[in-house]
């Protein structure tokens, strides 16, 4: 039986796991911190030490893996596996395709992890079997991509489905990525935070606040969710917020694509009781047909949707379907 290594490289941590030929994990997912801004050499020598402890685990030598399945942050060449610039990593024209392969002796693939999101949801996920599948994660940031067929669409030049830098208001703030109110500026997990914070500074009162013994810099969407089970109506009422901007959001991929399904997963997905009807309701008020409710999911892989991502990748391109 084949047995594929695969590592999820994260701008915070970076995990590791072997799949057996079946799609089953045979060891824990493992992880640890991503040495981010340490520098290339340590951020690669990191994901390499993490490798071999995965395989430690699994019983196995480097010589039994019949091939490396990578998620990277971009943009990179998924044709090369040459990272083009993540300056957190301290990544510029690396080649972590060509590194790997040269430490491992065996097949290495490079991927987005957006991408992979969107391929895992599509063969294996909530989308199994749908045409077109597009996949957006509501984390620190807004990742995305698309899924055609059981295949990654990924557009002219490999960037296709960076959802997150869809503008959903052109007067809004500036984003890094040279954009103006792109959607991750108003519904990712960051965006959320900034907006606690502030309130904090204003002197609202809330559970969520009172958690961390208002503290602006202990903010997170755990203390937000909890509170809201609590009954709290800042915190409700902040999710509800929240599902105003995925709606708006969500509205414009239905416009563009018409997809089968969209899949949402990520940190901030985990309170969707409370933004749902919301978020539903944003999207049947700025799409031009009728969107059923059916066709928007939650990621039952969530956390893992990446790294299942990456074995299929390398599962198809080693058995000659890519």
């Amino acid at each position: 039986m084949r047995h594929f290594l695969i590592i999820d490289i994260g701008g915070t941590k970076t995990t590791a796991v072997v799949f057996n030929d079946q799609g089953e994990p045979i060891t824990d997912f493992i992880v640890k911190s991503s040495r981010t801004y340490e520098g290339e050499d340590a951020v690669f020598q990191n994901t390499v030490e993490l490798a071999y402890e995965v395989l430690e685990a699994a019983g196995m030598k480097k010589e039994d893996i019949a091939g490396v399945g990578v998620a990277a942050p971009g943009p990179l060449d998924y044709r090369t596996g040459l990272i083009l610039d993540v300056p957190m990593m301290g990544w510029r024209n690396f080649p972590l395709g060509d590194r790997l392969k040269a430490e491992f002796g065996a097949p290495v693939y490079v991927e987005n992890d957006g991408n992979l999101g969107a391929l895992a949801e599509a063969n294996v996920g909530v989308a199994k079997g749908e045409n077109v599948v597009l996949y957006q994660t509501i984390s620190t940031g807004c990742g995305g991509g698309i899924a055609i067929g059981g295949e990654i669409f990924h557009g002219h030049s490999g960037f296709a489905g960076e959802f997150g830098h869809v503008s959903i208001n052109f007067s809004g703030p500036k984003c890094g990525c040279g954009g103006s109110g792109c959607f991750e500026l108003y519904a990712s997990g960051t965006a959320v935070n900034n907006r606690m914070k502030r309130d904090m500074k204003c002197g609202i009162k809330s559970l969520a606040f009172e958690a961390v013994g208002y503290d602006p810099d202990k903010v997170n969407g755990k203390i937000l969710s909890d509170a809201a089970e609590k009954g709290d109506p800042y915190a409700i009422n902040m999710l509800q917020q929240e599902g105003y901007y995925i709606g708006v959001g969500l509205s414009n991929l239905f416009n563009m694509f018409d997809p089968d399904v969209v899949v949402l997963a990520g940190g901030m997905v985990k309170a969707d009781k409370y933004f749902w009807y919301n978020m539903i309701n944003e999207i049947r008020r700025h799409t031009c047909f009728h969107v059923e409710e059916d066709r928007i999911r939650i990621s039952k892989l969530n956390d893992k949707v990446v790294a299942y991502g990456a074995y299929v990748m390398v599962k198809k391109a080693i058995d000659g379907k890519l």
